[in-house]
């Protein structure tokens, strides 16, 4: 893979030394349109190439090619050719600058770049999640009001050099220092083995994800023009199918937490499984798995596929992990089974008593939504578990404040007491629903007291400015969290850079922590762990784990919640909940 990158890079090189010799290429003043679309028809000159013509009009040479029936690049002096107008590129406009992706660019590393939060970016880019790996190439918008000046400068400055022929390529691939991941260890990860721990820590671990392999296009032959050179080389980007995207990075953070276990002196014996998504797959699955005998079991992750494996399975004691749904079905009746995210009842139970026991003192108030957004409503349920957990004599003291269509703010200021704490419930996990009346809650931040108790997937909204959790002094609960200033978050994320050439997403987080918490125990417990585990707390670097039975008999799930708070000064404080 190193050749080919150098040996094209070379190839490369040796053509841009012929850019400075060709011919000027002037865009024709002759437009015609055809079936309501509009050309130019440039009339081509001696020394003039197909590729520095489309580099000029700012088209593809593969579109001019078939535009024109072309079967290859060659071109004759006096030929004629169809280019396709298309509006010339915006750098900035009133609200935005147009940034175009560099090769290994992605979302985050432009946040840092630029000084945007990546939730701002998201918010101005609904076409891309946090996940979304954007092509090179690829225009994304950044808002003006918040982009850092003296970066913006630099680039349109760099944008302008490469115009003129000056400067680095974009192309040029960007160098990450690497970084060690000594410091990113759990408290249950043992030592480095010394020389007398002769016999290794092995552990036989089994991954069952829906990779969806053959759906994936494998890496192919290609021809890439450079000017009038055609260069054959392999094509060794992957097709990656966007059903298998979040399993990937799934994968990659087990690959990362495994790297860190070999320093610890462990040796993972890994088995990774295409579940396909289908369910009778999972059922001869299940058939390998009771050959194989893994020491753990990570997935399925659908609660179908899941539930397949686990009742097909001859060994009820090998545990097995449900990784990314906190939707538990049927499952929990499983005793080997170990929920990862917790359950929406009981999350909802957790943060109800949180509440009870922290705002006794306060004025509680129901924000009750309007008819369109009561679809994805928990109110009725959050709200009487927090009366449950209230002392006696208040639990009839909440306020029900019906939210309809242009609310006023006296309407509002009514349900409040100037004198004491505000505590606000508005449990629902429509974004629509609190883009909505949270900026109309936060307007009244200035005169009273104010609290807002969120739910985790706020975490994920892009339509809801910061700054309205800040002046609403939010609480959210979650089990997970990034502090991306953190020295040991940073060394994962650039390990993570340096061996996959991306940014570490929310999944591959929770992989990494999952997976480096589990194997010293499985390590050390082995069958006896669905037993041990209620008693083996720990931290990772994103996650709390902390395990509970969901009843006798039943399966085990993770309870142990952080609360990030958006404070008033414009701080965020993250505090353990459990």
């Amino acid at each position: 893979m190193t050749r080919r990158f150098i040996l094209f890079f070379f190839l490369f090189m040796m053509a841009g030394g012929v850019f400075a010799q060709e011919i000027r290429v002037e865009r024709s003043a002759e437009v015609v349109v055809l079936e309501g679309k509009s050309y130019y028809m440039h009339t081509v000159e001696a020394g003039q190439t197909l590729f520095s013509i489309c580099k000029a009009y700012g088209v593809k040479v593969d579109e001019v090619l078939a535009l024109n029936g072309k079967k290859d690049a060659s071109l004759k002096p006096g030929e004629v050719l169809r280019i396709p107008k298309v509006k010339p590129f915006r750098r900035m406009d009133k609200k935005f600058y147009y940034h175009r992706m560099r090769p290994k660019e992605t979302l985050y590393s432009l946040s840092r770049e630029f000084g945007i939060k990546l939730k701002r970016i998201l918010r101005d880019n609904p076409e891309y999640t946090e996940s979304s790996i954007v092509p090179e190439g690829a225009v994304v918008r950044l808002s003006l009001r918040q982009i850092d000046e003296r970066a913006l400068k630099m680039a349109l400055e760099w944008e302008e050099q490469m115009e003129r022929g000056e400067g680095g390529r974009k192309d040029q691939p960007v160098e990450i220092p690497p970084a060690r991941l000594d410091s990113v260890r759990l408290d249950t990860v043992r030592p480095v083995a010394t020389e007398e721990e002769a016999e290794p820590r092995r552990v036989k671990v089994a991954v069952l994800l829906p990779l969806n392999v053959e759906s994936n296009k494998l890496p192919s032959m290609g021809i890439f023009e450079q000017d009038t050179a055609e260069v054959r080389a392999s094509d060794e980007r992957w097709r990656l199918d966007t059903k298998s995207d979040i399993f990937v990075q799934f994968y990659q953070g087990v690959l990362m937490a495994a790297d860190s276990l070999k320093r610890d002196g462990y040796t993972l014996d890994l088995h990774v499984f295409d579940t396909r998504r289908d369910v009778a797959e999972c059922g001869r699955l299940a058939g390998a798995l009771n050959m194989l005998a893994p020491d753990l079991i990570v997935g399925p992750v659908f609660a179908n596929e899941f539930r397949a494996v686990a009742e097909q399975l001859g060994d009820k004691t090998i545990p097995m992990i449900y990784p990314l749904s906190s939707r538990r079905d049927d499952l929990g009746r499983f005793p080997n089974m170990i929920q990862m995210n917790e359950s929406e009842a009981s999350l909802i139970e957790d943060m109800a008593e949180w509440v009870g026991t922290h705002a006794g003192a306060a004025r509680l108030i129901q924000v009750s939504p309007e008819p369109a957004f009561v679809k994805r409503w928990a109110g009725s349920d959050f709200v009487t578990l927090v009366r449950g957990h209230l002392p006696e004599g208040k639990r009839d003291s909440i306020v029900d404040l019906r939210w309809r269509a242009q609310m006023s703010l006296d309407s509002i200021r009514k349900s409040l007491d100037k004198n004491r704490e505000n505590v606000i419930l508005f449990p629902t996990v429509n974004e629509a629903a609190a883009s909505r009346v949270l900026p109309v809650l936060s307007a009244l931040a200035d005169d009273y007291r104010l609290t807002l108790i969120g739910f985790p997937e706020w975490l994920r909204f892009t339509s809801v400015d910061d700054e309205v959790y800040f002046k609403l002094n939010t609480k959210m609960f979650a089990n997970h969290h990034v502090d991306h200033e953190s020295p040991e978050a940073e060394a994962f994320a650039s390990r993570f850079r340096e061996n996959f050439h991306e940014e570490p997403g929310t999944i591959a987080n929770r992989a990494f922590d999952m997976v480096l918490y589990f194997i010293p125990l499985v390590d050390a417990e082995r069958r006896a762990l669905l037993q041990e585990l209620p008693d083996r707390p720990g931290n990772g670097l994103f996650t709390r784990f902390r395990f509970q039975r969901a009843g006798e008999g039943m399966s085990l799930e993770n309870r142990g919640l952080y609360m990030v708070n958006y404070r008033f000064d414009y701080t965020i404080v993250v505090a353990p909940v459990r």
